[in-house]
């Protein structure tokens, strides 16, 4: 007669299912960890040659009514401070958007804009600019966003993947700053109303 040979740390107390529990807490856990050491900063940049002057293109980026013409904002969005330039802002609470305010805080010449955007009532930050540089026959132009999700363990991934993901939505957007310029603009799909 055959036997099995005794466990010697005797039966698992623990069943199956348990296990699997236990591992993918224990995964989750390392992912958690993991995320908190990761930077919640990120950069995104995009650039575009356009055909118009500096002062033409600092038409539609040195105000909030321009902006609105070639990016997409919820129709609640309320302009305050000067219509153009440094201090104008627009500031929105809506259902799918949330809550959020953008500022122009620099405009210099025709060369610079810099903007502010705080939402979820200031928690996460974006500082942007535009950089417009006179080339033979044009503008190009060259959009920078930085932002800081904070210290949060699962926001620390979305940061790493904002270089890439924001890059490809402000090349988009210049896109669309293109065709407003150049009078072919029609309205945005993906805009919020």
């Amino acid at each position: 007669m055959r036997t099995t040979p005794a466990n010697p740390t005797g039966p698992s107390p623990f069943t199956a299912g348990t296990r699997i529990l236990a591992a993918g807490a224990l995964l989750f856990g390392l992912l958690l960890g993991l995320g908190a050491l990761l930077p919640g900063d990120w950069e995104a940049e995009a650039s575009h040659q356009f055909a118009g002057t500096p002062a033409e293109v600092l038409t539609l980026v040195d105000s909030p009514e321009g902006w609105q013409r070639w990016t997409p904002w919820p129709d609640t969005a309320l302009r305050s401070g000067p219509a153009r330039g440094e201090g104008a802002t627009l500031s929105w609470d809506h259902p799918d958007m949330g809550d959020g305010r953008f500022e122009i805080v620099q405009v210099a010449g025709d060369t610079l804009v810099r903007y502010r955007v705080a939402v979820q009532e200031g928690s996460m930050q974006t500082r942007g600019s535009l950089h417009l540089e006179p080339t033979d026959g044009g503008t190009t132009v060259r959009w920078v966003e930085e932002g800081d999700f904070g210290w949060n363990p699962l926001m620390g991934y979305w940061a790493l993947a904002m270089p890439s993901v924001q890059g490809e939505e402000m090349q988009k957007g210049l896109e669309r700053l293109e065709a407003e310029l150049s009078g072919t603009t029609t309205p945005s799909a993906d805009a919020p109303r």
